[in-house]
């Protein structure tokens, strides 16, 4: 038993400092340049269970990880912050759901209803972790989306078919 609390304690902290290391690594990549005008705001409806489902360009996402990349074109520190966080919370998350399985292999005496306790705890441990780690997706999504209502102007160029010649255009959006 105190094999597996120490292994989870070990696990939990190297995922912790990981993640804090890593946050402070991505602040010098920011950059403080306009929103690119090719992305498009997050839908979310809520879905079955925990988690929600999220539609981008109105395509259905296969699961939240597919958000990573307008997350990060978006470039905003808060928008990382948060999908970093939901990041560490689901790996958290999936570590605590093998601690079971250690104990049953670590542990030669199962008889005497531990077991049940530490696969309690486990799965305990695991939804909170996971519907933590939703609430850190859905806060990402609701910051990218208020970014993406943020004035944008573009330019454009496109050729007109049949003549040779370009049509030019300038826009302001405001909102989406």
């Amino acid at each position: 038993m105190k094999h597996i609390l120490l292994l989870s304690l070990f696990s939990i902290t190297l995922l912790s400092a990981h993640a804090q290391r890593r946050r402070g690594d991505d602040t010098a990549h920011y950059r403080s340049e306009p929103i690119p005008a090719h992305l498009m705001p997050i839908e979310r409806a809520i879905g079955g269970g925990v988690s929600s489902v999220y539609f981008y360009g109105g395509k259905k996402l296969s699961s939240p990880y597919s958000l990573e990349v307008p997350f990060y074109e978006l470039n905003d520190r808060t928008v990382t912050h948060h999908f970093q966080t939901f990041r560490t919370m689901t790996t958290l998350s999936r570590i605590i759901g093998l601690i079971p399985l250690g104990y049953v292999l670590l542990n030669r005496n199962t008889t005497n209803g531990a077991y049940w306790t530490v696969y309690g705890g486990s799965v305990v441990a695991s939804l909170t972790l996971g519907i933590v780690g939703n609430s850190q997706v859905n806060k990402a999504v609701g910051r990218y989306n208020e970014m993406m209502r943020q004035p944008r102007v573009g330019l454009s160029a496109a050729p007109v078919p049949l003549t040779g010649q370009y049509a030019l255009g300038a826009g302001i959006s405001w909102g989406f």
